[in-house]
């Protein structure tokens, strides 16, 4: 669908819905499991809060597949930006709670299984590392 009518026909009350859901289910992750993953993207900086301050604050883009939601404003009196970026799939407005939820899941699953492998890969990473250093100091 062209960007102009996904814009046109942007619910923005549902993708606040949306929005305030993940930023929940990520932030129960955090502090009951201490366990991290990025439903909102790795620059998002959302957190749940009322409609108004949500259309007050946000600005809504499209981006291939995402609605992206940002705030990347001077922050006043600073020289940086908000640099606040949320990454939503579009297909996400159109689910059902139950199909969110799914989504959620999934989500996690393969956000920790891909933690995993990287934890994997760095142990890997480490031990050439030492073996080469050993093999350095032993000559």
């Amino acid at each position: 669908m062209p960007t102009y009518k996904i814009m046109k026909n942007l619910n923005l009350e549902r993708l606040w819905e949306i929005c305030n859901r993940l930023s929940y289910e990520q932030s129960k992750l955090e502090g009951e499991k201490d366990i991290y993953v990025s439903l909102l993207g790795n620059s998002s900086n959302y957190c749940q809060q009322e409609f108004d301050s949500f259309l007050n604050y946000y600005s809504f883009k499209v981006e291939d597949d995402n609605i992206v939601i940002f705030n990347d404003e001077f922050v006043p009196y600073e020289s940086y930006t908000n640099q606040d970026f949320s990454f939503i799939p579009i297909c996400l407005l159109s689910f059902s709670a139950g199909k969110i939820e799914k989504y959620i899941d999934e989500e996690i699953e393969k956000q920790l299984k891909q933690q995993e492998l990287n934890r994997i890969q760095e142990k890997e990473d480490i031990k050439r590392q030492i073996e080469s250093l050993q093999k350095r100091l032993n000559n």
